[in-house]
């Protein structure tokens, strides 16, 4: 039997139990998605006039043109602009496809612009993380002969393989499992291509209340376009990309003509969300003031791309593409500044960055990444923390760590948009959920994750932020990169990548200066060594060496290293400055998380136990 008080707390909580559901039980969302004949009478031409002027000047100049593309929903509206605008062709290679809100509106403008205007449409989409419907790809397949889709790697012969299958196929062939096709390359025309770090889902394009991608791509337009078609066609015919009708699950709907025969708009829109946005990707005034406008010539670019083989030898002992970018570390005088939301610094790359640092002294090497509460990946973060010191100390690198609510954040996002915009069903799951703290000295906080109201969502309770996915590299302010390649091992020896090489000074200082901004101290948190403390300095110091020289293990917890946070109305001096502690804050290692939180804990025990498995990550 309960006493009074047991039947008194049983019932209070039931209560607050029920309302607390019902709470979240009725959250608003958007309507339904209704197709409105009127909206599609209007037609999306596009602005194909605009571009067929650029080929022209194009020619005439022999001159390669280059735009970076830092917005996430800037770079959603060209790709729509540009799908609307193809003559001929589309052919995107991609990571990840998701089909959500995102993923379904761009399929349906590829879908309109194969069917009302005969441009060929060729999808080249990594098989690992994308689970597709297999009616869905079963109707996409047989849309048309110049509609084709090919799957990268298939890890079973299925669109939709079952968690068995796929658990069978790692078992019998790990690495090749365990390789991926890591490209972006979205192609219109044959000259016209998009290039970097963005995959195809809502989290890239600036449209989730919660994690969305700080990242990077560069619009080029090429005169002479050998060299791009050359990896279109290279990977298009490899025997890894396979058609979606050699795929057990599509090929049975299809002879069996279990799949739709007809999808119309209601099929991909679950609601009415993008009208805004698909109204200026046919204004020629606005794409002419967005991105033509500041389109520059570049001297040079060249593209670098691993071939498709890599995942057959895979793990290799170094890639195409990380051969090409210690070529141009080495080649560092002045500066270089590396981006890459993943840090985990190779042996090659290790060498080449001690080296510069013997020889060129003055050489200044700036990397900027995520911090453990922006990150996506703490299994890589981890892995970061684990060798902090030895990029510090012995490589000498100026480490920046993004932080997950940037300063800046409303320039480089549709920030008040999803700060107030009503929540996709498949968004409720996130109610009031909270991935950091506001308070980033909150150094000892054991429990709890508080944000504060005005950065939240006012709908959801939850807090949108950004984390950083960007991959540029700039040297002496003449030479760039920008592609989809990382700082880690799984771009290194697993992974295909793909980027381009810019030989040029203004578009270089251009890329830098975006870069300067992300490390910013209103943006980032500046990693260096603690101050000093009598005895107890030299014990943890000694305590960590030995440590960290334990093969495979490394269970002292305490670091010299820390975040720094600037103070309010200080001067950003540098480690080593005799104002750098006064004024700098120390705000611990992981700064915005609680020491009990499962971020910080996991990405801990990783480190103490986990890097026998640092070539996976």
């Amino acid at each position: 039997m309960f006493s009074n008080f047991g039947v008194f707390y049983f019932l209070f909580f039931l209560i607050v139990g029920f309302l607390g559901g019902c709470k979240s039980a009725y959250i608003q969302t958007y309507e339904p998605f209704l197709d409105d004949p009127k909206t599609n009478s209007e037609g999306d031409a596009g602005t194909p006039e605009l571009w067929h002027d650029l080929k022209g000047e194009l020619l005439e100049s022999q001159k390669p043109k280059a735009l970076l593309l830092e917005h996430g929903e800037e770079s959603l509206l060209l790709r729509i602009n540009l799908i609307r605008s193809a003559q001929k062709n589309i052919s995107i290679q991609t990571f990840s496809w998701e089909f959500d809100e995102v993923g379904k509106f761009i399929l349906w403008e590829l879908i309109k612009a194969n069917q009302q205007r005969g441009v060929k449409v060729k999808l080249l989409i990594d098989h690992m993380f994308n689970e597709h419907r297999p009616d869905l790809i079963a109707f996409l397949s047989t849309l048309s002969p110049d509609f084709e889709i090919k799957y990268f790697n298939p890890s079973a012969p299925k669109v939709n393989p079952s968690f068995l299958e796929k658990i069978s196929s790692l078992a019998i062939d790990f690495h090749d499992h365990n390789a991926r096709l890591h490209n972006k390359l979205f192609v219109i025309d044959g000259y016209i291509a998009i290039t970097g770090g963005r995959n195809v889902n809502n989290h890239y394009y600036d449209q989730v209340i919660g994690l969305n991608y700080k990242d990077r791509d560069v619009l080029v337009l090429l005169p002479d376009t050998s060299e791009m078609l050359d990896c279109l066609n290279i990977y298009w015919n490899s025997n890894q990309s396979v058609p979606t009708t050699q795929l057990i699950d599509v090929s049975k709907r299809i002879k069996s003509k279990n799949f739709p025969s007809n999808l119309g708009k209601a099929d991909f829109f679950d609601y009415a969300i993008f009208e805004e946005l698909s109204k200026k990707a046919n204004n020629a005034d606005l794409i002419r003031d967005l991105f033509l406008k500041d389109l520059m010539n570049v001297e040079k670019i060249e593209w670098v791309y691993d071939l498709p083989d890599k995942v057959d030898e895979a793990p290799v002992r170094i890639s195409t593409v990380s051969e090409k970018l210690l070529e141009l570390i080495r080649q560092g005088q002045d500066s270089i500044f590396i981006q890459s939301p993943y840090v985990v610094l190779s042996k090659n790359v290790q060498d080449a960055f001690l080296e510069l640092k013997k020889n060129k002294n003055d050489l200044r090497v700036v990397i900027s990444t995520n911090s453990l509460a922006a990150t996506d990946n703490w299994i890589t973060y981890a892995a970061n923390y684990k060798e902090k010191r030895i990029y510090l100390e012995e490589l000498g690198l100026e480490m920046w760590e993004f932080k997950p609510i940037p300063k800046d954040i409303s320039k480089m996002m549709n920030y008040a948009t999803v700060m107030t915009r009503l929540p996709f069903k498949n968004e409720l799951k996130l109610y009031r959920t909270s991935y950091f703290h506001d308070d980033e000295s909150s150094i000892f906080r054991f429990f709890g994750k508080a944000n504060k109201t005005e950065r939240q969502n006012q709908i959801l309770k939850t807090t949108p932020f950004l984390s950083l996915h960007a991959k540029s590299l700039v040297v002496d302010k003449r030479i760039s990169f920008v592609g989809s390649y990382n700082l880690d091992p799984r771009s290194d020896i697993y992974n295909t990548e793909l980027g381009i090489v810019l030989y040029d000074t203004n578009f270089s200082e251009k890329l830098m200066k975006s870069i300067n901004r992300d490390i910013d101290p209103d943006n980032s948190y500046l990693i260096a060594n603690k101050k000093d403390r009598p005895m107890l300095s030299s014990i943890n110091r000694l305590m960590y060496r030995v440590s960290e020289a334990i093969p495979f293990l490394d269970p002292w917890p305490i670091r010299r290293h820390s975040a720094f946070e600037l103070k309010d109305g200080k001067e950003s001096v540098g480690p080593g400055h005799h104002q750098f502690f006064s004024n700098w804050k120390n705000v611990g290692n992981f700064p915005q998380l609680s020491l009990l939180d499962q971020k910080q804990l996991s990405a801990r025990i990783f480190k103490a136990m986990g890097m026998i498995f640092k070539p996976l990550i």
